[in-house]
C-alpha cells in the first residue's frame, strides 16, 4: 500500500490539486478523463493514516490515476508501506 510520508506537511497536497474535506478528513483529487464525460477519477488520503486510495468510475482510463501517483512519488512524498 502506498502513503505519504510522516514529514511530509499534508497541506503540500495543496500543490498537487488536491483539497481538504474537513467533514471526512481527509484530502482529496478529482480528474475527469474528458471535460464532457461525467466519468471521474478520485484519489484520497486519510489525514490519520496517510494511505492513499483511488477509485473511479467506468469508462475512466486508469494511467491518469497513476500519473497523479506519480507526481507525489517524484516529488518525494510517498512510501510503499507493509498491509
Amino acid at each position: 500500500m502506498l502513503r505519504i510520508k510522516k514529514e511530509v506537511d499534508l497541506k503540500e497536497l495543496e500543490k498537487f490539486g488536491f483539497e481538504y474535506d474537513e467533514d471526512n478528513n481527509y484530502y482529496f483529487y478529482y480528474g475527469f478523463t474528458r471535460p464532457s464525460c461525467n466519468s471521474e477519477i478520485r484519489i484520497y488520503v486519510d489525514k490519520k493514516d496517510r494511505v492513499i486510495t483511488t477509485g473511479f468510475d467506468m469508462y475512466v482510463a486508469e494511467d491518469k490515476i497513476h500519473d497523479k501517483i506519480y507526481d507525489l512519488i517524484v516529488a518525494g512524498y510517498v512510501e510503499k508501506v507493509e498491509e
